[in-house]
């Protein structure tokens, strides 16, 4: 076996780590049995949001000065923590705190990893290209998603014997990423001296003024508002369609299967339509497929099929998309940038309607969303064009220049 290839495994080992699938059947109905409602579940996914959103550059800016596995070493060790503690806490304040730990721990790896892997395709002579990197990219998030399913699946044994048994499981699964990582190898911009606090902020602000990057970024966060909201309002709408409880189990294994299934087809889809294509698809099929829930309650659960592949696909494709467009200098820095803007959207998604939510009720709520999002997304291609051809040598070369003085 190569040694690139045997890199490529080990990074699939590791994203298996990352997977939260012991706690994400029961991880809200969790807190619903202890008399938490939609509201308290709002607070806690903004408290999560808005810290991932203080802490996106400073982890960046961590794994692209000291290197990127050090960045997801700690994201690791604090969901390790927080999936030990999950099940001791016991009033909102403790159930917000949590979450606003976990923010900080998803924040190291949520686009370091992404910016590690490029580098190791970019760095290959022969075995393998940067082309490759959406391909590469969503046969990890595949493995998380394999490794979520078979998690899933434990849970409700572990549940129905012990309420705080799966929370256990994915503290020991995350845990075991740190040895894999150990195994990674470095790769140049791992070894970032010189990149310093300065140059990061220059060339955040260089990508935030060219409009290739600037509209895709918010087109892409507008949606991931969505899919976020969906994330936090599925096991409520699961519980309102009639789903028993004791089905989550295989409910949320079959959601990872199929999104596994649908997130191997991100190279194909890559390559057949690119980000050319596949993000102006997300306003009418998001549109479709959300208003449906207003006729069929049942529809919750292509709802929700189709919120678990669109959250794993847009990013590889979005990420290939911008990756081709930097350079290696600041690389997680500013993928962690791109990454704060979706995320800030999503929190700010998650404050201003949680409580509307809970009025509504989740099945009368989505559907309407998923409209209003659509049409807007749709309003805002129409008007800035967001996906754009590869900028010419002079402009990259521009770019660099601000990273690198």
């Amino acid at each position: 076996m190569d040694d690139q290839r045997r890199t490529i495994l080990l990074y699939y080992a590791y994203r298996a780590t990352t997977a939260n699938g012991f706690w994400m059947p029961y991880g809200y109905v969790y807190l619903l049995e202890r008399g938490y409602g939609e509201s308290v579940f709002g607070l806690a996914n903004a408290a999560f949001l808005f810290t991932m959103v203080a802490t996106e550059i400073p982890a960046g800016y961590v794994g692209d000065r000291f290197g990127r596995r050090s960045s997801l070493a700690i994201g690791n060790a604090i969901a390790a923590a927080v999936f030990g503690l999950y099940a001791f806490a016991g009033a909102a304040r403790q159930v917000v705190a949590l979450f606003t730990l976990w923010g900080v721990g998803y924040a190291f790896h949520s686009e370091t990893g992404e910016a590690w892997l490029y580098d190791v395709l970019d760095q290959t002579d022969g075995n393998g290209s940067t082309d490759d990197f959406a391909r590469t990219s969503g046969r990890s998030v595949t493995a998380s998603l394999l490794s979520s399913s078979v998690g899933a699946l434990a849970a409700t044994p572990l549940y129905l014997a012990d309420p705080a048994l799966p929370f256990v499981a994915n503290a020991a699964l995350s845990a075991a990423g740190l040895p894999v990582l150990a195994l990674l190898p470095a790769t140049r911009s791992d070894s970032g001296a010189d990149f310093s606090v300065r140059k990061a902020v220059r060339a955040l602000r260089a990508q935030a003024g060219r409009p290739a990057v600037r509209w895709l970024v918010a087109y892409a966060a507008l949606f991931n508002m969505l899919l976020s909201m969906t994330r936090w309002l599925e096991q409520p709408a699961l519980r309102d369609a009639g789903a028993p409880l004791v089905w989550f189990g295989a409910l949320y294994a079959s959601f990872q299967l199929v999104a596994a299934v649908g997130t191997s087809t991100t190279g194909w889809i890559q390559e057949r339509l690119g980000a050319l294509w596949f993000f102006p698809l997300l306003a009418p099929l998001v549109g479709i497929v959300y208003g449906s829930l207003a006729l069929l309650p049942a529809m919750v659960f292509p709802v929700i099929y189709l919120r678990r592949i669109l959250s794993r696909v847009m990013g590889p494709i979005k990420n290939q998309y911008l990756n081709d467009r930097l350079d290696g200098a600041g690389r997680a820095t500013i993928l962690s940038g791109a990454s704060m803007v979706l995320t800030l959207a999503s929190g700010a998604g998650s404050a201003a309607f949680g409580s509307v939510a809970e009025a509504m009720g989740p099945l009368s709520f989505l559907p309407r969303a998923g409209v209003v999002v659509a049409s807007a997304g749709a309003l805002l291609w129409a008007l800035t064009s967001p996906v754009r051809a590869p900028d010419d040598s002079g402009e990259r070369a521009a770019v660099r220049d601000v990273a690198d003085t």
